[in-house]
């Protein structure tokens, strides 16, 4: 019972969480810290501002 309980506390945050990303990428928001220089993606992320 127990375990049922912790199931479904987690799977509560989670989706929280999931619900909050979509709300946020919906508003124009990223997760993105605009840290590129620590970045592995930081040559096809802003690719398109560099190029002007």
């Amino acid at each position: 019972m127990g375990t049922l309980i912790v199931l479904l506390a987690l799977a509560a945050v989670v989706s929280l969480i999931v619900v909050s990303m979509v709300r946020g990428r919906k508003a124009g928001k990223s997760s993105c810290g605009h840290k590129c220089g620590c970045c592995p993606l930081a040559g096809q992320c802003h690719a398109h501002s560099k190029q002007t």
